[in-house]
């Protein structure tokens, strides 16, 4: 049997076995899962079965659960979800097949500028302040505008305390091959004075860089991470609330690349910050408002050494490029007739690059938006919303969607969806070439491209029975102009080939599925929960699937936690099939991890771990088996 048929084995074989183990269970503890409250899918709050669509919640402790220090680590096992690894080594979300520049990725609702290459690194982004994250699968450009074909990424920060609040953690590892070392520390302090509250947060982490057969490309980067954040509150009243907030992030990476078949180091400073200020009322018991101004910056300052001849033609620079968003947005929520929950908004942004050849560019967008929740009847709702955007360069668009949600019982719900998505090209699409994976592929530009537009449908049905709960969910979604690197030539051979590829429009692409998510709540302190995805995706102008994109995608937790001991564990597996290339296919890859805590003390936690266990991957790019411990701090 291949490993990849044992590893899909295994998957269902921990779903059924699961499911019988609760069947069999008399505990009667209640699921915490349907107790999350999400904002994403709708922009107002909702128990998150109460909201369309599939959306699913990573908790602050989940994460911890995880020992992720990035949010591209933290998303890593959510349903459909694969994070791929981007020119620059940039690590981005890519959600049910969709290119990673079609998931919107949003802190707090705000956008943040681009970075490199018009990508948003998450690797760029820790997890200091975040109280969850929230992944919204499926089109929300009826909410969110352009870039939300695929789905939404929502990095929710927590809110200052109301009493005094200090941690601190600290953590050290390496991975199998004693490479690789990483440090990392992290602390935050907050309090409320009456109507004031502030936060403070930041960390630290550098890692070592790694090469498993001594030659360029390095298999891993020397990376240094330091961040800090802040959120600050003022309550005017009990119905009036202004806050404002800021991240800091700044990353520098160097390693060895193999460009233009020469050796050659790459020196990269990534700084980034965000600022904000908003105001949140309810001026009356049915209606809340909010306001708010954001800004967001990026500059990124990059040394070849020795420097790269380029690429003929090509216009730009990413040496030393500087990008800012300027955001402007309003919302407003008012509850109508006891059925109807309005949304009215009104955005406006503004986004800049310029870098050292002199060129500058820049565009602007206005978008209105309406929604309403319409309670049809007792087992009935409809969530209906239409967004209409104006972008300076291509024009207007408008973006409906609709979406339905069924009770049959108390404990299970149908819900179905239909919305229309749409993405302007980005700039480096148009006019600046990209090298990717360590400079073995160059994509080029194509300043002719259109902007994408995409339909999309999803039907599933989903509940929770006492101990178990489970969701399964059918999607297509249909892209028309969809942008894809499609290949065009090589050059060199063996270690020495580079693959050309250039960005063109595809008449049409589909891309359809099926997504299984469990969660069982087991005996003696042990929880079993999993998601499995299978993907189909054609290119219809060829006839070939898309490339890069899993045919299964799937993760297995068994959890344990003891209160009264104040210990927790979990073992994890995760699975990602076979993705095709033009150029050769790459392998399925499964990893093993596991993660241990104790509180020692009252405050006091110590924690220990290894991620990839088995050190699976090496020839796919995967990073070998990583050990580490640490202590953690709490008042």
């Amino acid at each position: 049997m291949k490993t990849g048929s044992a590893t899909m084995g295994l998957l269902f074989a921990l779903m059924v076995i699961g499911t019988a183990t609760a069947g069999e269970s008399q505990d009667d503890g209640a699921m915490v899962e349907t107790e999350k409250v999400v904002v994403t899918a709708t922009m107002t709050e909702k128990m998150i079965q109460d909201a369309p669509g599939a959306v699913e919640v990573i908790s602050a402790q989940e994460i911890m659960d995880m020992n992720a220090q990035t949010v591209a680590e933290a998303i890593a096992e959510a349903t459909s979800l694969v994070v791929t690894t981007e020119t620059g080594r940039q690590e981005r979300p890519s959600i049910r097949g969709t290119n990673n520049n079609h998931t919107l990725v949003l802190i707090d609702g705000r956008r943040l500028a681009a970075g490199f290459k018009d990508m948003l690194g998450l690797e760029q982004i820790p997890v200091d302040m975040i109280e969850r994250i929230e992944v919204v699968r499926g089109p929300a450009s009826s909410l969110y505008g352009s870039d939300a074909i695929g789905g939404v990424v929502n990095i929710i920060t927590r809110k200052p305390p109301k009493a005094f609040a200090i941690g601190a953690t600290g953590q050290y590892g390496q991975s199998t091959y004693k490479e690789a070392e990483q440090g990392l520390g992290s602390a935050h302090i907050g309090h409320s004075w009456g109507p004031l509250g502030v936060l403070l947060a930041g960390g630290y982490q550098e890692k070592n860089g790694y090469d498993r057969d001594g030659a360029a490309p390095d298999d891993g980067d020397a990376i240094k991470l330091k961040s800090a954040g802040g959120r600050f509150s003022f309550d005017v009243n009990t119905a009036h609330r202004l806050l404002a907030g800021f991240e800091a992030v700044e990353r520098s990476s160097v390693g060895l690349r193999d460009m233009e078949q020469l050796d050659r180091e790459r020196d990269a400073e990534d700084r980034r910050i965000n600022y904000f200020l908003g105001y949140e009322g309810k001026p009356t018991a049915m209606t809340s408002v909010m306001l708010r101004g954001n800004h967001s910056e990026h500059e990124s300052d990059i040394e070849i050494d020795p420097p790269t001849a380029g690429i003929a033609g090509a216009i730009g620079d990413e040496s030393n490029a500087e990008r800012a968003l300027d955001q402007l947005e309003g919302r407003l929520s008012s509850m109508l007739s006891q059925r109807h929950l309005v949304t009215f908004g009104v955005d406006y942004r503004r986004e800049t690059r310029e870098d050292d050849t002199g060129m500058d560019d820049d565009f602007n967008v206005l978008s209105f938006y309406a929604q309403d929740e319409y309670q049809v009847f007792d087992p009935l709702s409809l969530v209906l919303g239409l967004r209409w955007d104006d972008h300076s360069e291509f024009g207007s668009q408008w973006t409906p969607r609709a979406s339905m949600i069924y009770s049959l019982f108390p404990n299970l719900r149908v819900k179905a969806s239909y919305g229309q998505g749409f993405r302007a090209p980005g700039f480096m699409e148009l006019y600046v070439p990209t090298y990717m994976r360590r400079g073995k592929e160059v994509y080029e530009p194509n300043a002719d491209l259109d902007a994408e537009t995409s339909e999309s449908y999803e039907v599933g049905i989903e509940g929770e029975y006492n101990i178990v709960q489970g969701r399964l969910t059918a999607f297509r979604n249909s892209i028309e102009d969809m942008i894809e690197a499609i290949y065009d030539r090589s050059t060199g051979a063996g270690p020495n080939r580079v693959d050309y590829y250039q960005y063109q429009n595809i008449a049409e692409a589909t891309l359809e599925g099926v997504e299984f998510e469990w969660r069982v709540k087991l005996p003696m302190g042990f929880d079993l929960s999993g998601n499995l995805a299978y993907l189909e995706t054609e290119d219809k102008s060829t006839g070939e699937e898309l490339e890069g994109r899993p045919d299964y995608k799937g993760s297995v937790k068994l959890g344990y936690y003891h209160p009264a001991l104040g210990l927790r564990a979990n073992v994890r597996l995760n699975y990602l099939g076979d993705r095709y290339y033009t150029a050769g296919s790459e392998d399925e890859v499964t990893l093993f991890s596991a993660y241990l805590s104790k509180e020692v003390a009252k405050g006091v936690t110590l924690f220990t771990g290894a991620d990839n266990i088995f050190n699976s991957g090496d020839d796919n790019g995967v990073e070998p088996a990583f050990y580490y411990a640490g202590m953690s701090l709490s008042y």
